[in-house]
């Protein structure tokens, strides 16, 4: 039968439950191995938790605390799962939990003594911290870095590293709270100013780092301002008093903590002040300590401290065959450091890292040139539319307004053929009844006289009417087609009569002086009188202007 996800959840909850019960029964029972319990009960939740994760993330971040579980115990196990993790998160594309995941491996290496490969750890850990430009992990990478440079007596590169990141730290948000171990810097700043013989800003660096421990309850950070302030007592300032009581001090608060590898640090420490105070029995017992734990978390650089302490305790107890061969020891393990952590190794992978920086700076500068060179032909591309959308906007409307135009003088032309029409009809309107007032005429010699009034009547109404309703329709159809002729003319030439404004508006249209005799009734000659007058009223005299032209153009 397949068991639900329930009832495998119920089963490994009942599991767990026992087996932090059993783990809490040892711890009452034997409280002296209470340090030891507690240990092993986190290391095996840890790896129930890890049997159980489903997810990827779940399971790099245990592997990840797995890893640092055993820094303190178990180098070679520590650096075996920070690998893992590192594996699993490449793998899986994970690139936060891959830097984490270098950040851990990297220190491992580095206690392990193999700063080649920490160099290499770190920079990749690195390159993830400045992509996501986090401060803290920077921070933390570049103290890493300085403690590498320092061990491989690199001071001034290492002191660089150091106040890069007091530079950073100084320039951070102080309102926005930073995880970076301040009181690890001022340390690492003291060792490089004791190494240089600078005692008094030694000093100072490592009680701000103390100071700054105890006031955070940081104890491991406490340890090693302790420990460096008791060596520098007992070396360089010859105050082995101080010294001897600060060294004890470090060395009861590491075995408080448990971390093997910085009890192992306090024993050498403590082995190196007693063989210079000339007590080699204490010396030798104290390197001997160092040497076995040392071996067990699989540090090198312990190891090789130690061994080096145990040769001077030897050969101070004058046992030259055991001091010999704890001298071998010590230059094998030395010759095993240096083969994996040359400077030249080293600054090869900091040279290719900064190369790769540079490169990846590179690429990201021509893919936003080459976008702005996108945008820029975009943009072109979009304002050469726009011109050829206006271009054919307004020829459009060009065309539009000369087909308004051709229509309107089409228009005109029409209405001028109306009118130059109905002015014929009027014409020949008048000669019609001109013609019969002459036949009237010439028949009222034929009736009697008193009947010649009645007949006189007839021809002067006749007259008379034909020309009131012939000026009266053509000046109505004329200002339908020269709607402003009028208007134009008198603000040009006020002191026009009105029979000289008739005579303007029969010019304008072209009209003869004979086909103006005949509407208006007058003779040729009188017509041809009154247009003299007009070209010298309207200043046309004397001049090659065309009086039809002129007019037209108003």
């Amino acid at each position: 039968m397949r068991e639900t996800g329930d009832t495998l959840y119920l089963q490994r909850n009942y599991a767990m439950r026992k087996f932090l019960t059993y783990w809490l029964v040892i711890a009452l029972c034997f409280p002296g191995f209470c340090t030891v319990a507690q240990d092993q009960l986190k290391l095996d939740s840890l790896q129930l938790q890890l049997q159980y994760a489903k997810a990827d993330t779940t399971k790099i971040q245990t592997l990840i605390e797995i890893a640092r579980f055993y820094q303190t115990y178990n180098y070679a196990l520590s650096a075996e799962y920070a690998r893992n993790a590192c594996d699993l998160a490449e793998k899986k594309g994970l690139k936060e939990w891959e830097g984490k995941a270098n950040r851990v491996l990297g220190l491992t290496q580095f206690n392990m003594g193999d700063y080649k490969k920490a160099t290499a750890s770190y920079l990749k850990s690195l390159r993830f911290y400045e992509d996501a430009k986090d401060t803290s992990g920077i921070m933390a990478i570049n103290n890493n870095l300085g403690v590498v440079h320092d061990r491989l007596k690199d001071f001034d590169r290492a002191l660089e590293y150091y106040f890069k990141v007091q530079d950073l730290y100084n320039r951070s948000n102080p309102n926005r709270p930073n995880p970076f171990p301040l009181p690890s810097l001022y340390n690492n700043i003291a060792n490089i100013y004791q190494t240089k013989g600078d005692f008094k800003s030694a000093l100072q660096y490592y009680e701000k780092s103390l100071a700054l421990a105890m006031e955070g309850g940081n104890k491991a950070v406490q340890g090693v301002a302790l420990n460096n302030i008791g060596k520098l007592y007992f070396i360089d300032l010859e105050q082995p008093e101080l010294a001897l009581e600060y060294l004890l001090k470090g060395l009861n608060i590491r075995e408080e903590t448990g971390d093997k590898a910085e009890i192992a640090k306090s024993l050498v420490f403590l082995s190196g002040y007693y063989n210079q105070q000339g007590n080699f029995e204490e010396g030798k017992r104290y390197s001997n300590r160092a040497i076995n734990l040392g071996s067990e978390i699989g540090s090198l650089e312990v190891q090789l401290s130690a061994y080096s302490g145990l040769s001077d305790a030897e050969n101070g107890l004058g046992k030259f065959k055991e001091s010999l061969a704890a001298f071998k020891n010590f230059k094998r393990i030395n010759d095993s450091i240096q083969s994996k952590s040359t400077s030249s190794e080293i600054t090869r992978l900091q040279l290719q890292y900064d190369f790769e920086k540079a490169e990846q700076l590179q690429k990201q500068e021509q893919k936003q040139a080459r976008d702005r060179y996108i945008a820029t032909i975009i943009v072109l591309c979009v304002c050469l539319l726009i011109a050829v959308l206006v271009v054919v906007l307004i020829r459009s409307r060009a065309r539009q307004t000369e087909l308004k135009q051709k229509n309107l003088v089409q228009d005109v032309e029409i209405k001028n053929k109306e009118l130059t029409t109905n002015v014929m009809y009027l014409i020949r309107k008048n000669e019609l009844i001109n013609n019969v007032a002459e036949r009237l005429l010439s028949v009222q010699k034929n009736v009697h006289p008193d009947n010649h009034k009645v007949f006189h009547d007839i021809i002067l109404d006749l007259q008379r009417e034909a020309d009131n309703d012939s000026w009266k329709e053509f000046e109505l159809r004329f200002n339908q087609v020269h709607n402003d002729f009028y208007i134009k003319l008198r603000n040009l030439y006020p002191d026009l009569s009105p029979a000289e404004e008739k005579l303007c508006a029969f010019l304008r249209l072209n009209m003869s002086s004979k086909e103006i005799a005949a509407i208006t009734q007058q003779s040729i000659k009188s017509v041809e009188v009154a247009r003299a007058r007009l070209r010298k009223k309207l200043n046309l005299t004397n001049t090659n202007s065309n009086l039809v032209t002129h007019l037209s153009n108003l």
